[in-house]
């Protein structure tokens, strides 16, 4: 399998450096917006300066910066759908 020119066949999937979005969202319901878009970042031990910047870009992309402290039960489907979308873009794969 091939990432752009790069034969990615024998590496490990966690070091491909890529990105999904499934289907049904997959946000951990105990964290807010903001959380769950951090979420990656923070797995990768990303500078928490950094973390808030890409934070409040993405956010503000795509239309999130007044719902960052909502948790998911209180978003509708497209705001479900942007915050998965936020997180997978947050880490800039």
């Amino acid at each position: 399998m091939f990432i752009g020119d790069r034969l990615v066949n024998d590496i490990p999937a966690r070091a491909r450096d890529v990105a999904m979005v499934f289907q049904n969202y997959a946000l951990y319901p105990h964290k807010t917006v903001a959380q769950n878009i951090a979420f990656g970042l923070e797995m990768r031990k990303v500078d928490r300066k950094i973390i808030q910047e890409r934070l409040l870009t993405v956010a503000q992309s795509l239309s999130l910066e007044n719902l960052l402290d909502r948790k998911p039960q209180r978003l509708s489907g497209g705001q479900k759908q942007r915050v998965a979308l936020g997180r997978a873009l947050a880490r800039q794969p």
